[in-house]
């Protein structure tokens, strides 16, 4: 962390003219800003930022006058040591006194209220540091005197040897004790308050050192602003260093130029006759470009007919999608079938037939659905070889046709056209994998209600059943049973 030192005008004064007498910097500048000070005129800004390069400190053009200690600032310190107050802002009240700087209305009424309530807690504690001092020098009555059988006696009737000087006394001793009971219940309340002070107290430390870890943080950003701007002040000294050697550079400068004309002059004659040559040049430059430009134009129409034929691709594609939404028609056929099972729940022969239909019917379509996704993949395969290709001729294009503006702006169209065209075959791909994703999902679903009505048939055939057939019945089961287990390796399969 670097600080810079604080100089007053007095101080900067003297550093000044050791400055002009040890030649550092420019004289000139300096007895300017020197002038200055004397006569305590505020410096340009250009001017402080080199003096304070210069002396490596900031200074103040003003002489500082001795500063008065406020004394408000040790009551508001205490009261954010106590944690009376909110001490966000009897900290932000502390900076603004400690800077000498005019309070807010509201925030002088708030400090007022605070250092009221400081005051008569202060005058509190006082009482009770009197009361427990009057409670050591309270002496305690004899024994003699109180003697024990004044206790049990009965309320009206007073005991032998009773005089009047010794009821006087338990009177001011009872008077003594109620006192001190009550001091003793305001000990506790005061107790209790200072309880709920360390709390706060515990609370506000929290927070105190949040805020010096913010401070910290803004110091250190502040410090590399600081350098940030010591670097600028330094590139902006070498910049005016460098005008003055370019203006010196600028004379040699005109001095070479007048010896360069008369070079020129000698030049011109030369270059007369090279244009010459170089006219004959051009022409032959001219019929070579019109080759090139009737190359072009073939590699047009190269072009033309490769869009023509992915075109033609995209519709095979969208055959594809009609195809699988015709797929999706046959599943809710399916699904109408199986709906028209559950009605025919009492037939359990009839419902096992159509249920192993149904099975038989999934698989086809889950062999469908495999073949639909081995063609996209072989479609994918063919448009990225075509990609490939369409990408090395355009960079092929781009080499040869640098030169010409016209045929770079038909190359960009064709590009757009491309790509419109890469758009449309991703929103195609798009919908064929959300309608793949939809057709496993009815699957899965499908499978599920087979699963769960198989069982119930099953149950219902236990049910339903006469006792001479039981030995038949786990025939069907085992049958059954290995159906699931297909079904079962298939949504591995499809995981």
């Amino acid at each position: 962390m670097i600080y810079l030192k604080q100089l007053t005008l007095t101080e900067t004064i003297e550093e000044l003219e050791n400055l002009i007498d040890s030649g550092k910097g420019d004289a000139g500048r300096l007895y300017h800003i020197l002038e200055f000070l004397k006569n305590k005129k505020p410096l340009y800004v250009s001017d402080q930022i080199y003096l304070e390069n210069k002396l490596e400190a900031s200074f103040s053009t003003e002489d500082e006058e001795p500063v008065s200690e406020n004394t408000l600032l040790p009551k508001v310190q205490k009261l954010i040591d106590i944690g009376n107050g909110d001490p966000g802002r009897l900290q932000y009240i502390y900076d603004m006194l400690a800077n000498n700087k005019p309070l807010y209305h509201s925030d002088a009424i708030y400090l007022d209220s605070k250092l009221q309530s400081l005051t008569e807690e202060s005058d509190v504690v006082k009482d009770k540091f009197t009361t427990s001092s009057t409670q050591e020098h309270i002496s305690s009555p004899p024994p003699k005197e109180i003697p024990k059988e004044t206790i049990v006696k009965v309320r009206g009737s007073m005991p032998k040897g009773w005089t009047s000087d010794d009821s006087e006394e338990s009177t001011v001793i009872s008077d003594n004790i109620k006192q001190e009971e009550q001091k003793i219940k305001q000990q506790q309340k005061i107790s209790d308050a200072i309880d709920d002070q360390r709390s706060k107290l515990t609370q506000l430390i929290s927070h105190r050192k949040e805020y010096e870890q913010k401070v910290i943080q803004e110091q250190s950003s502040l410090e590399s602003q600081i350098k940030d701007e010591r670097l600028k002040i330094e590139t902006q000294t070498r910049l005016s260093q460098e005008i003055v050697t370019q203006k010196e550079e600028l004379l040699k400068v005109k001095k070479e130029r007048a010896n360069v004309i008369k070079k020129i002059d000698s030049e011109k004659l030369k270059i007369s006759k090279e244009l010459k040559q170089q006219k004959q040049q051009l022409v032959q430059a001219q019929l070579e470009q019109e080759k090139i430009e009737k190359q072009i134009q073939n590699e047009q129409i190269l072009l033309a007919e490769m869009a023509k034929e992915q075109k033609s691709r995209l519709i095979e594609q969208a055959e594809i999608a009609r195809k699988i939404k015709l797929k999706q028609s046959d599943l809710e056929n399916t699904k109408q079938d199986y709906d028209e099972i559950v009605s025919q729940v009492n037939d359990e022969k009839a419902k096992f037939a159509e249920s192993e239909k149904l099975k038989t019917l999934i698989k086809t379509q889950e062999q469908d659905l495999l073949k639909t996704k081995e063609e996209r993949i072989h479609l994918n395969d063919i448009i990225s070889n075509e990609k490939e290709l369409i990408t090395k001729k355009t960079k092929e294009e781009k080499e040869r046709l640098k030169s010409q503006t016209l045929l770079a702006i038909q190359l960009k169209k064709e590009k757009k056209s491309f790509e419109s065209l890469k758009k449309k075959h991703d929103k195609i791909e798009q919908q064929i994998r959300t309608k793949n994703q939809k057709l496993k999902e009815q699957q899965e679903k499908l499978k599920k209600q087979i699963t769960e009505k198989d069982k119930k048939l099953k149950s219902i055939v236990t049910k339903t059943t006469p006792k001479k057939v039981t030995k038949t019945t786990p025939k069907k089961v085992t049958k059954t049973t290995p159906k699931n287990s297909s079904d079962k390796k298939i949504i591995k399969k499809k995981k």
